[in-house]
């Protein structure tokens, strides 16, 4: 008898998985991704539904991965919110709009692919919806875009890392600088690529000397700017300057200086004249970060 009450307690009568605690659904929902999160286990059961929602999970925002594929019209994601939610215009900005309101305010990490038709108003709404933002990526901007950036930063006081896919010109960089300083006091990391001009490495060398990581690869950099930077940034433990162009990656006074930074590489990075002499004519060198300097 008690052998076949235990069996029945482990048959019907025992609580569906469906009804698993809700803690235990949200561990195990921390490692789907954002689409599986937003169009299928919501639909599963109240259950998973209320663990889904949950805003701990919506945390991290990382819309770059398999971007062209992922967020198409023609795609499993829009194809899911029509088939489920009867949703007809899908599309990226309002994928991200729904992941920032299931996030409630709690969203650290946000990454922004290519494909927003106008980013300037996404930015402004992650930057009312997202105070306690740590991390952001954001892809080219327009000069236009750029240029209203200083302006979004007040409202990121928590801000650590900004990596932007083009550095802003050097009529936004100082003040995006500046206000970073004035505005994020626990910023440490910085990614970009550009045209390094003699403003934006005073920009750097002013408002953020105590920056911790920063990755320039790709970018125009002259040894000048280059120099005023490590002299300035003493605080730096990474520092990544790979395939630049204005300095050579053997020079012995950039080594000398890169000496005291845990992980410094500068590799692949050559002077203007030796890249002519590797390109006569500029024939088959047409990378955009380099083609803004020409």
């Amino acid at each position: 008898m008690e052998t076949a009450s235990a069996a029945s307690v482990q048959g019907p009568s025992a609580a569906p998985w469906a009804d698993m605690d809700t803690d235990c659904l949200v561990h195990v929902f921390g490692r789907l991704d954002l689409e599986d999160l937003a169009a299928a286990a919501p639909l599963v059961c109240r259950g998973w539904r209320r663990a889904a929602a949950e805003p701990s999970l919506w945390r991290a925002l990382d819309l770059r991965r398999d971007h062209v594929a992922r967020f198409m019209p023609w795609g499993a994601l829009a194809a899911a919110f029509a088939r489920r939610y009867a949703v007809r215009g899908f599309s990226l900005a309002g994928f991200l709009r729904i992941c920032v309101w299931r996030a409630r305010g709690s969203a650290e990490d946000v990454a922004l692919p290519p494909l927003l038709a106008e980013p300037a108003h996404e930015i402004d709404h992650i930057s009312l919806r997202c105070p306690r933002l740590r991390r952001l990526a954001l892809p080219h901007l327009t000069v236009g875009d750029e240029a209203r950036l200083p302006d979004l930063v007040p409202r990121w006081p928590l801000l650590e890392h900004l990596e932007l896919e083009t550095k802003p010109s050097s009529s936004s960089f100082p003040a995006l600088a500046a206000q970073v300083a004035l505005h994020c006091p626990a910023f440490a990391s910085l990614k970009t690529s550009g045209a390094f001009k003699r403003e934006d490495a005073a920009a750097l060398a002013r408002s953020l000397p105590r920056l911790r990581s920063l990755c320039v690869d790709r970018s125009y950099l002259p040894k000048e700017q280059l120099l005023a930077i490590l002299a300035a940034c003493r605080d730096l433990r990474e520092f990544s300057a790979r395939s630049c162009v204005g300095f050579d990656d053997e020079d012995e006074e950039v080594l000398r200086h890169g000496a005291r930074i845990l992980r410094f590489d500068v590799g692949g990075s050559k002077l203007v004249d030796e890249l002519d002499d590797e390109f006569p004519g500029g024939g088959g060198f047409c990378d955009s970060s380099y083609v803004d300097v020409m």
